[in-house]
């Protein structure tokens, strides 16, 4: 590579900020950070190292958005283009997608929650100078001694050692991807055109494989991931403190307003307010009462309401069209666009979410808020509507705490069908057995471990349907796999025997799995039970599968009827724990009841006939 890459690939096709986000269907590169949209200050970095044809990435739920995005980055004098994909395929898959798009030139990838200002252009520099195909853009994980100190427990979690470990012994790499890639256009051969493809889990191990050669660049200056509240919040914080400034995108903001027809004077009250000697940014149409008291730092967007005797203390960013009543109180927050803060109530540190209301005298700190009218009183009994800032993760429903009397009673439910069911099927599992036995060599039970609730491990249990070899065997088929995840799925499974056929075509495979649920590793409904190796391509799906018991039977094997599709897994999985309630299992069970007496064989068969079945014929 001898020129700089023109081109930068945004990936921002991913969930918007939060199963139900802030506003529904906002992705976070339209998060406002002080007011301006995350992915303005993205652009204004890549500009400035040479990037002047942006591709953005959405999905279908995000694709709406594609109009506010060319508002976003009309300063900027880059040639943006919209890709929306209708089927997720992964990062990887994602690049194969726009290939064409980047005529066989180096380019960038930048994840869309990426927060950072720093020059790229050395970055540019050391990997022309190296020669390599990929540089990935890393931070430097910084533990501390007590971080570093383990104590160790033997199965009975008693404990056997405490580790004091010194960093000098420390192993493990300290450096960890920021969600910045630099690629030359060559790596876009290793991704097939088909399929789920994951960067970081299929196509550095390839690289490393046929010795193409990927380095790392530390990230210098500053760099953050939008991927919890906590990051959100303090990434306005920094902006609005200037502890962060991003010169490019000022300069053409200066231009722009330059450009632009003067306002009226009138109109400028901030300026009149501020009272730490920076002046703050209120525009047009923006009323603040006489009464009001404005501590800058303080940001207000268009045609806000400030009411007599508000205070407004910064940093604090309020968006466009805000109203904030008489003797509010808001202190070091964010308040997105159309939100409302009622009468004597008071915010501290707090997130409001777009269009969300506080009613009147509410007391609130450290709270997310989005969605209905938030009462002050309710706060503990309204699961998923807010979050303390402090939570360490994304807001994911791990942390949403679904009610116990809720949990409680799917138990109680799964620990009564369980029961009974065994004692019904007991006669029928007997002959099941003797079939299997009969039938072929091998065991009758099959035996595996699977990651249950927290990622818990636990045996499962299923009739075995396969040909005793049938792992060993998986190696001569894996050319056959129709699954585009990191699974390994053929709809007509030459490995599968006779009665195992029938066992798979009727669910009764499944049947030991009701002795997992009386043990409680599993549910009778719920996300299908996997090994932690098989979920590694999506951490974000892992973990919120993990938040509920894997089940017998979910929502991806009643809807999705040829289950070859890792995208459609991905979603029904997320909308089952996103949505868990005793009416959606029951609809799952009636459905599963339903398919397993059709003919479930799908028009996705396999056409050729492989070795084993010519064995088998």
């Amino acid at each position: 590579m001898t020129e700089p890459p023109r081109t930068a690939v945004v990936l921002a096709g991913g969930l918007p900020f939060a199963e139900a986000s802030l506003d529904g269907v906002r992705p976070k590169i339209l998060l406002p950070v002080a007011n301006r949209p995350l992915i303005s200050y993205l652009g204004s970095v890549l500009a400035a190292a040479g990037v002047n044809h942006l591709i953005i990435c959405l999905n279908t739920t995000t694709a709406e958005a594609w109009s506010s995005l060319e508002q976003s980055l009309g300063g900027l004098c880059l040639q943006l283009e919209c890709v929306v994909h209708k089927i997720p395929r992964g990062t990887g898959g994602s690049l194969k997608q726009v290939e064409n798009r980047l005529d066989g030139n180096p380019f960038w990838v930048v994840s869309g929650d990426l927060f950072l200002e720093t020059d790229l252009r050395p970055m540019v520099a050391a990997h022309q100078e190296s020669g390599l195909t990929a540089t990935v853009g890393v931070l430097r994980v910084e533990e501390t001694p007590w971080e570093m100190e383990r104590v160790e427990v033997n199965a009975e979690r008693r404990v056997r050692a405490i580790h004091r470990m010194h960093p000098a012994q420390n192993k493990r790499s300290m450096l960890r991807p920021a969600g910045l890639y630099l690629f030359e256009a060559s790596v876009l051969e290793l991704i097939p055109q088909r399929g789920h493809f994951d960067l970081k889990e299929q196509l550095f191990p390839l690289l490393a494989e046929k010795e193409l050669h990927a380095g790392v660049w530390e990230i210098p200056g500053y760099c953050r991931t939008i991927s919890s509240v906590a990051d959100y919040f303090t990434a306005n914080r920094d902006v609005l403190l200037r502890n962060v400034v991003f010169p490019y995108l000022e300069s053409c903001t200066i231009e722009a307003a330059a450009r632009a027809p003067s306002r009226d004077p009138s109109q400028e009250v901030s300026e009149q307010i501020g009272l730490s000697g920076r002046p703050l940014d209120a525009s047009v149409n923006t009323r603040v009462s006489l009464g009001a008291t404005l501590l800058s730092p303080v940001l207000l967007g268009t045609d806000c309401d400030i009411g007599d005797a508000a205070i407004i203390i910064g940093p604090t960013a309020i968006g466009g069209r805000c109203v904030i009543e008489d003797n509010a109180v808001v202190d070091e927050c964010v308040l997105l666009p159309g939100a409302s803060i009622g009468r004597n109530a008071r915010l501290d540190r707090c997130v409001i979410g777009d269009g969300a209301i506080v009613e009147p005298g509410a007391s609130l700190r450290e709270m997310i808020i989005f969605g209905r009218p938030v009462k002050a009183a309710a706060l503990g009994g309204l699961p998923g509507r807010q979050l303390p800032l402090n939570s360490s993760g994304l807001l994911q429903l791990s942390e949403w705490r679904i009610p116990a009397p809720k949990l409680f009673l799917k138990r109680v439910f799964d620990t009564l069908v369980a029961g009974v069911g065994l004692i019904i099927s007991a006669p029928l599992m007997a002959l099941i057995g003797l079939a299997i036995k009969l039938d072929s060599p091998g065991k009758v039970v099959f035996r595996q471990p699977r990651c249950g609730l927290g990622g818990r491990e636990f045996v499962l249990y299923k009739f075995r349907s396969m040909v005793a070899e049938s792992e060993n065997l998986k190696r001569e088929l894996l050319s056959l796999n129709q699954v585009d995840g990191p699974m390994f799925k053929i709809i007509d499974d030459p490995r599968n025997t006779r009665v195992g056929r029938f066992l798979r075509a009727t669910n009764l495979d499944e049947l030991p799995q009701l002795w997992n649920v009386l043990l409680g590793d599993m549910s009778l409904v719920g996300p299908r039970p996997l090994s932690m190796d098989e979920m590694r391509y999506n951490p974000y799906w892992r973990d919120v599968r993990l938040s509920v018991r894997p089940g017998l039977t979910g929502l991806w094997q009643v809807k999705a009827h040829s289950k070859t599709s890792f995208a459609d897994w991905i979603r029904y999985d997320l909308y089952y724990a996103n949505n868990l309630s005793p009416w959606l299992d029951l609809k799952i069970l009636a459905k599963t009841f339903l398919n397993s007496f059709l003919p479930k064989r799908s028009a996705e068969v396999v056409a050729r006939r492989t070795p084993i079945q010519e064995k088998s014929a």
